[in-house]
Parts: structure tokens; C-alpha cells; sequence
């Protein structure tokens, strides 16, 4: 009888078996986990294609003694110490010696042996590189986010609320260079020349210095992101695996995008002073919107709702007044029949609709601020006499930081803010209109709402986190106090794997919550 056919595992004794799999425990990485161990177990039975419930038919070759005159139909699922492994097609598994075949079959045995090492060796390298991507401290490449919608800037001469609808619309696509394209030429112009100015001032390592370690912290961030996602304290505990916590959901939505915004969109050679006064300032801030805007629709989608427009409630000659509902609510003795509202108070400047504020301090906050610089020397002004702010020790969480005696004129760029032009009594004139009894005590100007204008819904679902204010003493505070956090972060920099990189964050955790804190106003 045909023997050999009949021998169970002959070719591999029960202690070279336990040996093999005392290796393979013992070479197996605690870092792959479950994907190490199925190396081992493919390594051991010497298959990699099989399922657990055995070959199909299809898959089995004829065997041929060494005599000739036997013949059997099995699949060859891998060779050990030159025995052939084979399974029958009722699924039992028999050690045979290659020498027990004629030549035909032993040249078949090495074919077969060569493409399961080929097979075993592509899902060895496919496991190695699953596990290196979950192990790695970032997606590689790097993601990047969709193409904005195309911008379109506000044009002359545009209805009042379509203007005002238009700004909202573009700043919600990322695209905040609409708030310089939004002042009448007259206005651009005169800012350009104030920035002219201020880069004379300017000390050049003074902003190189600040802006440098920003952007070092940024990517930090973003070129770690897989490490500080897997942080327990960045983990929901009661969800689902990978579940993000309050604490995971900020970083995601909110620390990452300005992340990637300052990463990608403000890198030191092109914030550099000279490179400002080569293209111009107006051309510069085109061109840093370009690279920012993808970025930063990531956080106004994160922290904007569908679009409330405006509708125009007075307008006669170049003054009007716009009108956007708010939340429907009972805390303040609305009823139904009169909902709350906020209204804005608007001038047109050279065919441009602009907030009265703006439009009546803009060239006389220009006149200051130049008579301010003038008497500055060339090469001197620090972060902090220019943007204001001060500096903060971290890691103690710094307070809100105040307005100086500005105002809102501290920063050109927060005429587009709503809750800054709320006040009516700003307005030049309001006898020139027929009814004024609707602008009485009982309006709803409450300055949690102040992102309306940028689109939040009164009737979308309230955010988990509130959007941050942005103020130039908030910037400039930042850019003082960013040098005491970097120098905590050298550790996270050498860490080697997320277990490293976690044990140093725990350390400096106090320190990124206070640059937090203060980014966020909290």
C-alpha cells in the first residue's frame, strides 16, 4: 500500500513544532500585536492562502511515487526540512519526504514551495507595512484638504445686503482676504501704505523669531497627529474604539486645522518682511490666501452653520440698515409674534457697503496709527508694540485678554465682525427715517451670537466648542509667549513612538492647554 501517504506529521516531531512556536512567541512585537502573531502562524504551518477550512478540490495537484505506479490528488500547502506538507481532500494534513516522489512531482514540490515563499513573504512585507502605518506619527503623505469654492470678491455698487451676504458667503469658503477686498479702493490703498510703514518699523528677528517657533509648534502637530489622536485622554473611554473624546474633538476640529493653516499657509520665508514689501501687501495677502483658504474652510465648517441672510429693513441714499433673525427664544419675553433680530448699520464709501463704525473711523484710525509709527525709529518696534497683547507664563492659563484704547480699531480686520457695529447709536442720523419705535430696548443684541453674520443658523445644533476669538492683542500675546512653549516641546520632538510621545505630553500638557486657553479667549 501506498504508505507514506498514510503517515500524520512524521517529518515534524511534537518537540521541534514546540520549538518553532516558542520562537515565534518570543519574536513576536508587542507594537504590531494580533498582525505579528498571524506572521508566526503562517510561519509555523508553512501556508499562506489557506482558509480555515481547508482547500478547495480545484486547488490540488496529483502526487506520483517514487516507483510510479501510485497516485494521489492533494494540495501541497508548504515544505519543511524537505518534507512536502500536503492536505487530502477530506482535510487531513500528512508529511511526506520529497524523496518519496518521482522527479515530476519533486519538480512540481519546488515550484510550488518557491510561489507560497513568494506569498508568504507578500503578506509578511503587507503586515509589516499595516503595522507601520498605525504605528506612524502621521498619515503619509500628509492629507490635504479639498479645493475651496472659487472666490469671487464683493463688487461696487452692490445692493446692500447682497454685499453683505457675499462677505459672509466667502469668509465662510475660507477666503478672508474678502475683508480687504471689501473696502473701497480709497480705503485699500491707504492701508497698504499704513503697512508700508509698519515694515520699516518693524524689527525683522523681532517677527522672524516668533513667527519661526509658531510655525515649529504647528508642525509638531500636524507631522504627530496619529500620536495625539491615540492619547488616552483624547479617547472616549465609553464609545467605540477610536471614539474621540471633548478634548479629541478640539484638537481635530479646531487645533488641527489652524495647524495645518499655520503649517501650510504662513511659513516663515513667506511672512518674511522683505518678501511683503517685494509683492506689495495687497498682492501678499492674495497670494497667502490662496495657500490658507483650503485650510481654514476646515474650521468654518467646523464652527459655521447654513447661511442666515440679511434683508434690508432702511435704506435711503448711501446709509442703510440690515436686519437678520435670531434664535427664537423665551428667556427674554420674545413672543412668537416678534422674534428677535440683529440689526447693522452700513455706509457706502465709493460704491462699497461698509459697517458705519468702519466706514466713519477707518481713515482717521489710519491718520493715528500713522502719526504713531512716524515717531518710531526704523528696525525697532517689537511684537508687542505692535500688536499689543502681553506676555504669558505658561503653564498658567492666561485670562481673556483686554481691548487698549483703541477699540475696535486695534485691528482693520474686525470691521467684519457683527457684534462690533451692533450699537445703533453709532449711527449718524436715525431721525431720516420714518418709524424708529422697532429700534426700542427690547432688541435681542446678545453677543453670544456673534458669528451670524458668518452664517451660523439660529436653528443649527449647538457646537460642543465655541469658536475662538481672534484679536490682535490675542495674536500678539501668542507670538510673545509661543518661545515658553516650544521650549517644553523638545521632548515630544525626540519622541520615537506614540508610547514616548505620550509620557512627554503628559508633562507639558499644562503648558499647550494655557496657549490654548489663549488662543481661544477662555
Amino acid at each position: 500500500m501506498f504508505d507514506f501517504f498514510h503517515k500524520v506529521g512524521s517529518g515534524v516531531t511534537d518537540q521541534r513544532r514546540q520549538s518553532r512556536s516558542t520562537n515565534c512567541r518570543v519574536r513576536e512585537n508587542r507594537a504590531i500585536g494580533r498582525t505579528a502573531a498571524m506572521v508566526c502562524v503562517a510561519a509555523f504551518f508553512g501556508w499562506a492562502v489557506s482558509g480555515p477550512g481547508g482547500p478547495s478540490n480545484a486547488s490540488a495537484e496529483t502526487w506520483t511515487s517514487l516507483s510510479g505506479d501510485k497516485s494521489i490528488e492533494a494540495e501541497m500547502v508548504g515544505m519543511w526540512d524537505s518534507q512536502v506538507v500536503l492536505v487530502l481532500s477530506n482535510g487531513r494534513r500528512i508529511n511526506v519526504p520529497i524523496n518519496s516522489f518521482e522527479a515530476g512531482s519533486r519538480i512540481q514540490a519546488g515550484r510550488i514551495a518557491e510561489r507560497l515563499e513568494q506569498e508568504r513573504k507578500a503578506l509578511t512585507d503587507e503586515i509589516k507595512r499595516n503595522a507601520e502605518i498605525e504605528a506612524a506619527p502621521a498619515p503619509d503623505p500628509l492629507p490635504t484638504p479639498p479645493t475651496p469654492p472659487e472666490y469671487s470678491p464683493p463688487s461696487a455698487d452692490m445692493a446692500p445686503d447682497d454685499a453683505i451676504d457675499a462677505i459672509a458667503q466667502q469668509i465662510r469658503n475660507g477666503h478672508l482676504i474678502v475683508l480687504y477686498d471689501a473696502m473701497p479702493p480709497k480705503f485699500r490703498s491707504q492701508l497698504d501704505q499704513l503697512a508700508t510703514l509698519t515694515m520699516q518699523k518693524l524689527d525683522p528677528q523681532g517677527i522672524a523669531g516668533p513667527l519661526g517657533q509658531l510655525h515649529r509648534i504647528a508642525d509638531l502637530l500636524v507631522t504627530r497627529q496619529n500620536w495625539i489622536l491615540s492619547h488616552p485622554r483624547l479617547l472616549d473611554p465609553s464609545g467605540e474604539p477610536g471614539d474621540l473624546s471633548p478634548i479629541g474633538e478640539t484638537f481635530n476640529k479646531l487645533v488641527l486645522p489652524i495647524a495645518e493653516t499655520v503649517r501650510a499657509g504662513i511659513p516663515v520665508e513667506e511672512v518674511a518682511l522683505k518678501r511683503i514689501g517685494e509683492q506689495g501687501f495687497g498682492a501678499w495677502l492674495h497670494n497667502r490666501d490662496a495657500a490658507v483658504a483650503p485650510y481654514l474652510t476646515r474650521v468654518m465648517d467646523s464652527y459655521t452653520g447654513p447661511a442666515v441672510g440679511w434683508t434690508l429693513l432702511k435704506q435711503k441714499d448711501n446709509d442703510a440698515v440690515l436686519e437678520q433673525p435670531l434664535p427664537q427664544s423665551n428667556e427674554r419675553g420674545h413672543s412668537r409674534g416678534n422674534p428677535p433680530s440683529r440689526r447693522l448699520a452700513l455706509k457706502k464709501v465709493d460704491g462699497y457697503w461698509l459697517p458705519a463704525a468702519v466706514a466713519d473711523g477707518f481713515e482717521e484710525w489710519v491718520k493715528q496709527k500713522t502719526e504713531e509709527l512716524q515717531g518710531v525709529d526704523d528696525a525697532s518696534m517689537s511684537v508687542s508694540e505692535w500688536l499689543g497683547g502681553s506676555y504669558v507664563s505658561v503653564p498658567t492659563a492666561p485670562s481673556q485678554p483686554s481691548r487698549n484704547g483703541m477699540g475696535q480699531f486695534d485691528d482693520p480686520s474686525q470691521y467684519g465682525r457683527p457684534d462690533e457695529y451692533d450699537d445703533m447709536s453709532q449711527y449718524d442720523d436715525m431721525s431720516q427715517y420714518d418709524d424708529m419705535s422697532e429700534f426700542d430696548d427690547d432688541l435681542y443684541m446678545d453677543d453670544s451670537y456673534g458669528g451670524e453674520m458668518y452664517g451660523q443658523s439660529g436653528g443649527a445644533k449647538p457646537r460642543m466648542i465655541d469658536a475662538p476669538t481672534i484679536s490682535a492683542e490675542a495674536i500678539g500675546s501668542v507670538l510673545q509667549s509661543v518661545g515658553g512653549v516650544v521650549s517644553m516641546l523638545i521632548p515630544l520632538e525626540e519622541a520615537t513612538d506614540a508610547a514616548s510621545f505620550h509620557r512627554a505630553a503628559d508633562q507639558v500638557a499644562g503648558s499647550v492647554q494655557g496657549l490654548l486657553s489663549l488662543v481661544g479667549g477662555r
